[in-house]
């Protein structure tokens, strides 16, 4: 495995050029309740800049950058001068987070957890790697991780027999178009009443204001149903048409429905893991010719009708696959 290297922290340069331009606005908008900015002009620029200059200073000796180095035989977290070694049995896993107001998704957060020598977990945030890198530094890992806790030869000898999973694609695929139209029928009712209250408010302008109260509260929901409810369920209909009825994994390829993958023609495999319920189940097959296949296997709900139940199982057997067939896995993480 060739070394790589993640700069996991937020940039100390990027972050000190910040905390000057902050430090000086700061300070310059301080003087102006404070002291007579108009009369006082130099004197203000220069304490104002002097703020910044400190707030940079503490940046550069406060902020400490963590990098985490992958290696053969394990990875490294440098915290400024600080550099400790891991094995790859101490990466603890991955967290991935969406953070909503109102409805509306705000951020993300990333986390990886590595387990200390004692037993204590150390939480890192790794909100500055993009969507991408962090996909690729869990895959780095976890992939490392898996090949050192299991039998090679025992693997490569479980996908000689081949394994085959059965799905009730049309069933699935059925119950996801229930619950879209379901969503939109109800959007479009609220709408509908909103629009006759609307109406309503200019022929019967006694009672216009139980009207008016109708029509705002059915376009609110309409608005909050809209981008929470619907939406998703509309996408998520349009991505599991593809759903194949069918998968069928031996030694050297991967067969997808009516469509069959040798492992040689595989650049990578990415697939949604599946313990994370706030993502829809996708899987991405990208071939050495740029090719690139799309399927997807459903969102998990309580009742388990959007879905594909054996996903578990598919994910897992995959990912082996893939490691014992040399194929780049990557985990999709939001």
């Amino acid at each position: 495995m060739n070394n790589k290297r993640f700069r996991v922290s937020s940039n100390k340069r990027i972050a000190a050029a910040w905390a000057l331009m902050g430090g000086f606005l700061a300070a310059l908008i301080m003087s102006y309740f404070v002291a007579d900015l108009e009369n006082n002009a130099p004197q203000c620029v220069i304490a104002a800049a002097i703020c910044g200059v400190v707030a940079m200073l503490a940046c550069i000796i406060f902020v400490k950058e963590y990098y985490l180095q992958i290696y053969s035989d394990g990875f490294e977290l440098t915290k400024g001068k600080e550099i400790k070694k891991y094995p790859f049995t101490a990466f603890g896993g991955s967290n991935v987070v969406r953070n909503y107001v109102n409805g509306i998704r705000t951020s993300t957060t990333r986390e990886i957890r590595i387990i200390e020598a004692d037993g204590e977990v150390t939480t890192i945030n790794a909100n500055h790697l993009s969507k991408g890198l962090f996909a690729e530094m869990v895959s780095y890992l976890g992939h490392s991780s898996y090949t050192e806790s299991h039998d090679m030869e025992a693997a490569a000898e479980y996908f000689k027999e081949g394994h085959e999973f059965k799905i009730a694609n049309d069933s699935i695929i059925q119950e996801v178009k229930k619950k879209a139209s379901l969503s939109i029928a109800i959007m479009v009712s609220l709408i509908i009443i909103g629009l006759v209250a609307l109406v309503a408010n200019f022929v019967m302008p006694k009672e216009s204001t139980g009207v008016l109260f109708v029509l705002i509260v059915a376009f609110c929901i309409a608005a909050a149903e809209l981008p929470m409810d619907t939406i998703p369920k509309v996408n998520l209909y349009k991505k599991i048409k593809n759903l194949p009825n069918y998968i069928y994994i031996d030694s050297n390829a991967l067969v997808m429905g009516d469509k069959t993958y040798s492992a040689d023609s595989i650049l990578n495999i990415l697939m949604v893991p599946s313990n994370y319920d706030i993502l829809t189940r996708d899987m991405i097959i990208i071939t050495k010719n740029n090719e690139k296949i799309k399927y997807n296997f459903g969102k998990p709900d309580y009742r388990g009708k959007l879905t594909y139940m054996g996903y578990d199982a598919l994910y897992g057997t995959i990912n082996l696959w893939c490691i014992v067939n040399n194929i780049n896995f990557v985990k999709i993480l939001g």
